[in-house]
């Protein structure tokens, strides 16, 4: 209890911890120097021996308390400044009356009277210092041989440093007060906002959670009923091969492409809910090697691929490298009207990414829509492709934006579009 009362009352903040050090660095030499330089000029001045060997060593000792930043030292060291100054203060007094009250001597008093009550930070330690210091010096100057008035200035001079300099420090230290105050207030506000959010990202992450396992689920569960509609569908179409009746064969042929949108759908979202369980799946990936593979299973005669530059070798999750060039590649194949399509891989180093390209020849983009394709389930009606289910383009953002990465496009409408995504050389 008494620790805890000391703590508060000699409580300093590190700023000012900090100023006091230094001006104990200062003090501690000035001490034996201006020690010194009285007796050069004073013959007849009287101390006593080593003490102010003893204080200038004291002083530096403090001063450098705060270097070993040890809990104690930081959380008591007000106590400690008070200390060595109330110490010094009664020792300069004692040497004020040793050597009758002279000028040489009281000047260094007052200096130091004045400037330990600015280094105090509590009221209760001010009064302390400056009563027991008035009472010291009063007691000497009425004990000495000094005139009326030379003992009333000396005892005036005192009280007037000391009301004044309690003056001054009153309101400095109820300022410093509001602004603790207000600084505690702050971060207690800070605190409550903290908490409130780490409690919000904890909801939006189980929720979050919940959600791509209800996706992965219901996706996944859905794949063999579709599945079974799909093998009907064509076991409609051979037992009705030989029918005639094209509104039913045409009906067949829709079930099976509906089919196999709403497969490339479920294959989508598996694909978007999972990716977080495999992010941290690094290899070392042979991104040339690898679009050689895309290449050889996506071009036809009427589509060409182009690999343009020297592919470089990098640490990323490869099923992932692999869906974003075939969801760019396949995008850039689906979405073009062209009878020669034209595909071109590159890639350029900037920095510290690469920044790869795949560029089309299809009937381009406006860029009011640059937004919305990245946008889950969004279709375009602008290009005569009917594949598009809107997860392909999402993902790839995902997964590029989850690396540090970045994706963004230019396009011409008539030209064709051009579609960029960086990723870190030091990813992973």
């Amino acid at each position: 209890m008494f620790l805890d009362s000391l703590k508060k009352i000699g409580r300093l903040e590190p700023f000012e911890i900090k100023n006091n050090s230094l001006v104990l660095c200062l003090i501690s030499p000035g001490v034996y120097i201006y020690s010194l330089l009285i007796f050069r000029y004073n013959v007849n001045a009287v101390e006593i021996p080593y003490l102010r060997e003893v204080f200038a060593v004291l002083f530096m000792l403090v001063a450098l308390l705060p270097l070993t930043k040890h809990r104690v030292v930081v959380d008591y060291y007000g106590i400690f400044v008070f200390v060595i100054l109330l110490l010094f203060q009664h020792y300069l007094t004692y040497t004020v009356a040793l050597n009758s009250f002279s000028i040489d001597y009281l000047l260094g008093t007052f200096i130091v009277m004045f400037g330990g009550v600015l280094m105090l930070s509590s009221r209760l330690l001010i009064v302390l210092f400056s009563a027991s210091q008035l009472i010291h010096m009063s007691y000497w100057v009425l004990k000495s041989n000094l005139g009326i008035v030379e003992e009333g200035a000396i005892i005036i001079s005192t009280t007037t440093i000391f009301v004044y300099s309690f003056i001054i420090l009153n309101g400095i230290i109820r300022y410093r007060q509001e602004l603790v105050e207000l600084n505690e207030s702050l971060e207690g506000k800070i605190k409550e906002r903290t908490e409130a959010l780490e409690r919000r990202a904890k909801e939006l992450s189980a929720r979050n959670k919940d959600l791509e396992e209800f996706a992965y689920v219901v996706s996944h569960d859905l794949k063999q009923p579709l599945g079974n509609i799909y093998t009907l569908a064509e076991w409609s179409e051979v037992i009705l091969k030989e029918n005639e009746n094209e509104e039913l064969n045409s009906s067949i042929t829709g079930i099976k492409e509906l089919a196999e949108q709403m497969e490339k759908l479920i294959k989508g979202i598996l694909n978007y809910s999972l990716y977080k369980k495999k992010e941290k799946e690094l290899t070392r990936v042979d991104v040339g090697f690898m679009l050689r593979k895309i290449k050889s299973s996506n071009e036809t005669d009427s589509c060409q691929i182009i690999i343009k530059d020297e592919m470089p070798k990098i640490f990323f999750n490869e099923e992932q490298l692999i869906q974003v060039f075939q969801n760019l590649i396949e995008n850039g194949i689906v979405h073009n009207n062209s009878s020669d399509i034209k595909i071109e891989v590159a890639c350029k180093e900037e920095g510290d990414e690469y920044v790869f390209s795949i560029k089309d020849n299809g009937p381009g983009i406006e860029k009011k829509f640059f937004d919305k394709i990245f946008e889950l389930f969004q279709r375009l009606d602008i290009d005569s492709g009917g594949g598009e289910i809107g997860v392909g383009l999402p993902l790839v953002k995902k997964i590029v934006e989850r690396s540090g990465g970045k994706i963004w496009l230019t396009s011409k409408v008539g030209v064709g579009s051009t579609f960029f995504f960086s990723i870190r050389k030091s990813f992973g």
